[in-house]
């Protein structure tokens, strides 16, 4: 049987949130059972989802998207960055479908579709949050019985090898901390899995020499996010990865243990720290097979 999911995503910024929604489309493994989106401006990062899902096409194209969150949970100057990011339009946003070509915007706020799709479920359904955690920080807030309902919670966030703090906990460390501290069992890929699993030039070209819709979509929208950045950036599996390991867990090593994000101090707010315990709620990729990784997103894509 398919795991359930729901993906909670701030797709639009970076290509890798692109890249996972793609990769999910192409995983019969999985069954992607709504989208909300989170961070910044939420409707037009929901245009960015519904675009994707329209190029899959068949049953996946009529999946529920809802706009979530555009702003934090906390007060801290950080947050700041929500404001900025309010209205402006993801870079990616000249790759999006005409409006008249997809399926409407959910009516429902992303909080309540997480719950309500949550609560019908029979207790398993796995949130996926490849953004910052606002959307699901809330809802395990506002409804508690989901909690209960959760099996397991799949993240691409933190890090806890080098001290900084990672952008989708940055975003809203409060809502990151929420959620690590629930008790729920979590799978954890973070900043450093993805930064290894890289694009080179010959990923492109497998993606450029194909003639399926999906690839050609991903290398359209690929190449507006490269200009964003002065065309030298390439594609890392930061989102991809935590997809991955959900059929493939094996293209990781893990460590089992709990993860936490300091509040507290000036200037380590939103570092994310790891003690490694046997008994601990959260596994957390420690190293990755690159290449397999990398080859196993390439071929799934190309077989959309």
């Amino acid at each position: 049987m398919p795991q359930k999911i729901i993906l909670d995503t701030d797709i639009g910024d970076d290509i890798d949130d692109a890249l996972a929604l793609a990769l999910i489309c192409a995983m019969p493994e999985l069954e992607l059972l709504g989208v909300s989106t989170v961070f910044g401006n939420v409707v037009a990062r929901a245009k960015q989802a519904r675009s994707i899902l329209a190029v899959a096409g068949g049953h996946i194209k009529n999946i529920p998207v809802s706009a979530g969150c555009g702003a934090g949970l906390g007060s801290r100057p950080m947050d700041s960055i929500a404001a900025y990011l309010e209205n402006r339009i993801p870079n990616q946003d000249g790759s999006c479908l005409p409006e008249s070509r997809l399926p409407k915007l959910d009516a429902r706020h992303g909080v309540d579709l997480i719950i309500e799709t949550i609560m019908a479920g029979n207790g398993d359904i796995i949130p996926v949050t490849i953004g910052a955690m606002t959307n699901l920080a809330v809802a395990l807030t506002k409804e508690r019985k989901i909690a209960a309902k959760i099996p397991r919670i799949v993240v691409m966030a933190a890090e806890v090898k080098s001290a900084f703090a990672e952008w989708n906990i940055r975003c809203d460390p409060e809502a990151a901390a929420i959620v690590f501290q629930s008790g729920i069992p979590m799978d954890v890929t973070t900043w450093e899995m993805g930064h290894v699993a890289s694009f080179d030039k010959s990923h492109i070209d497998r993606l450029q020499s194909s003639k399926r819709p999906m690839a050609q979509h991903l290398v359209e929208t690929i190449e507006y996010w490269r200009k964003s950045s002065g065309g030298r950036a390439m594609p890392s599996l930061f989102d991809p990865l935590a997809i991955a390991t959900m059929v493939h867990p094996q293209l990781i090593q893990w460590k089992q243990g709990h993860v936490s994000v300091e509040l507290q101090g000036k200037a380590t707010y939103g570092f994310t720290t790891f003690i490694e315990d046997s008994k601990g709620k959260h596994r957390v990729a420690w190293s990755v097979d690159k290449e397999s990784a990398l080859n196993f997103y390439i071929d799934r894509v190309l077989s959309l």
